[in-house]
């Protein structure tokens, strides 16, 4: 049986989601209300170059990731480099990746540099098993682990910029997660594709089309409603019946698009979700040495530095150098809500205070991106309340961001996700049409 099946919402969980379902032969129409595909993966133009309005890069943990490039053709386009991370503290810049940075790392005492060495070796190389940290609040954890003075130089800081009022409630799994998938215990190396994410986009949309698919663009779904038979998906042309549907959508706005039973069976847990703003900026040199760099500073009204050109080539740039400064916050907030002339001269005043080889006259651009809905703050015990890919007993199936725990909200996620609801759509239909092909065939044998 081919099944058409509606997908809402054409990110990188939608489009990898329809891309296995038209693989195993169905037929996906994607539904994406923008005008461009990708999600947080979206670009603009600068003089001709097509930019990210985000930060992303692959890395080389990433499997399921790396593995729908190499379906797609697309695994030669990425080079690959090896990055660093820096810390930003008391004016001074360290480097935060080798146990002789750690020597050097003189924001913390000696003993507590011996301290936090044994503690990331711990995490990332002996504990191997987390699932217990699930029901463990990651400030109490990481404050017995490394000690007070850590948690309140390093951690404290990190966890505010991330989770903001409530780092509290993170558990300490998440943690645990993170930052097995950066280090796991080895150098970091990040990737990026030739083309752009904007080119990942490109090429599923080419797959989807070619296997008898359909993408829709300024495409909204503004109603959907589901039962045991199907549903349906009300967009500009009018209402469509599918026999399943995957929705991308944040859990908000999916319980708002609910009609009928189906709004009652939306899983709500209760979940607030961070949004982020985040300042390009297109330099003409290089900003500092390393890719990501945490920032403790009063002076800098931001919580990160982030230099994509460690990876990217500069001569896919255009010759410029990318710095992407961000805020991750709630969509209701002030600094969410800052005008884009405030958060652009803050990023410029804030980088020429806090590096004194930075030139004003080097930025030759800036543009300030917003997303609402870029990730949940996971509550203690999430496992107990993360939603199951398929809603109630109706075809409508889940492919979001409150699903990721105790993953991160990464690109490589969303694709485990998403053959996750497409691997539990198809064995239902599957389980569905068993008993309809068993009276089939007794009706036969009795003429």
């Amino acid at each position: 049986m081919r099944l058409r099946v509606g997908i809402v919402g054409g990110g990188i969980a939608g489009l990898a989601a329809a891309h296995f379902l038209a693989r195993a032969g169905h037929r996906p129409v994607v539904f994406e209300a923008s005008a461009q595909l990708g999600g947080l993966g979206t670009h603009f133009e600068h003089e001709g170059v097509t930019l990210d309005r985000f930060y992303h890069v692959v890395l080389d943990s990433d499997a399921e990731l790396c593995a729908l490039l190499a379906d797609l053709g697309c695994a030669e386009r990425l080079v690959w480099r090896e990055t660093g991370m820096g810390f930003l503290v008391d004016g001074a810049l360290y480097g935060f990746n080798t146990p002789a940075d750690l020597l050097r790392f003189r924001a913390l005492g000696v003993l507590d540099r011996l301290r936090t060495g044994l503690g990331a070796l711990y995490i990332t190389r002996g504990k191997r098993r987390a699932l217990d940290l699930d029901e463990v609040p990651a400030a109490d954890w990481l404050a017995r682990l490394f000690g007070p003075r850590v948690f309140a130089r390093i951690w404290e800081p990190l966890l505010r910029a991330k989770f903001g009022e409530r780092r509290g409630e993170v558990p300490a799994y998440w943690v645990w997660n993170t930052l097995n998938r950066e280090k796991h215990g080895g150098t970091e190396v990040k990737g990026y594709p030739r083309g752009g994410y904007r080119g990942i986009a490109e090429a599923l949309r080419a797959a989807i089309v070619a296997g008898g698919g359909e993408v829709r663009l300024a495409s909204p779904v503004a109603a959907i409603d589901a039962d045991g038979g199907g549903v349906t998906l009300a967009g500009p042309r009018g209402a469509e019946r599918f026999d399943a549907a995957v929705s991308t959508l944040p859990l908000p706005l999916l319980a708002r698009a609910a009609r009928g039973p189906l709004a009652a069976a939306v899983p709500l847990p209760d979940l607030c979700y961070q949004g982020v703003v985040n300042v390009v900026l297109l330099l003409r040199r290089r900003l500092s040495p390393f890719y990501w760099t945490a920032v403790v500073d009063e002076r800098f009204p931001f919580q990160g530095v982030v230099e994509t050109t460690h990876v990217i080539p500069t001569d896919w740039t255009g010759g410029r150098h990318l710095v992407y400064v961000m805020n991750y916050c709630g969509a209701d907030t002030e600094t969410y809500r800052r005008p884009d002339a405030l958060l652009q001269r803050q990023a410029v005043d804030g980088l020429a205070a806090l590096y004194p080889g930075f030139d004003r006259g080097d930025v030759e651009a800036a543009y300030v991106f917003r997303a609402p809905h870029v990730e949940p703050v996971w509550t203690v015990g999430y496992l107990r309340r993360r939603p199951a890919p398929r809603v109630a007993d109706t075809r409508l199936y889940l492919c979001t961001t409150a699903q990721a725990y105790p993953r991160v909200t990464a690109w490589n996620t969303s694709v485990a996700l998403a053959r996750e609801a497409v691997d539990a759509l198809l064995r239902d239909a599957r389980a569905a049409a068993a008993p309809e092909s068993a009276v089939a065939e007794e009706q036969a044998a009795h003429g």
